[in-house]
């Protein structure tokens, strides 16, 4: 019984280590990323988006107003040599009318094409925090 033991634990010990060993430091790509203004990060394989400006005039969630207000965001997207500007929007346009999208878009870089979707803002304004800083949630898809 007691070999039996030990050799149930030498196995156990055997197999962590070679699933530790398995485990990358890497991290993989993900079409869906938060970023900070000024801050980049890497989407999909071959894709890098920045935020340039995050702008919030949203009504507070714990003020009455006139207008919901929107959420802008300016991003850069790369891939290799080849860049564009994007600005999306959450809320209605006044413009534009209240049927048109703002949060998303396709654009071209190197010969393909991606659907770029500003999911989220946040944190969502109230009255204490309008001073914090903007995280913008942002996906983009290869088409």
């Amino acid at each position: 019984m007691f070999d039996f033991t030990k050799q149930l634990a030498g196995l156990l010990i055997v197999g962590a280590v070679f699933f530790s060993a398995c485990n990358s430091s890497e991290t993989t790509p993900t079409d869906r990323v938060a970023l900070s203004l000024h801050q980049s990060a890497r989407v999909g394989a071959d894709i890098t988006v920045r935020a340039d400006s995050i702008q919030d005039s949203r009504c507070p969630k714990d003020v009455t107003c006139i207008w919901a207000g929107q959420a802008k965001v300016k991003l850069l997207l790369s891939e290799d040599s080849d860049s564009t500007t994007v600005r999306l929007a959450l809320g209605p346009d006044v413009k534009e009318g209240y049927s048109k999208r703002l949060d998303s878009t396709n654009v071209s870089l190197s010969n393909a094409t991606y659907k770029v979707i500003l999911r989220e803002v946040n944190p969502f304004p109230t009255s204490s925090n309008l001073e914090q800083p903007r995280t913008a949630i942002v996906q983009v898809t290869k088409l």
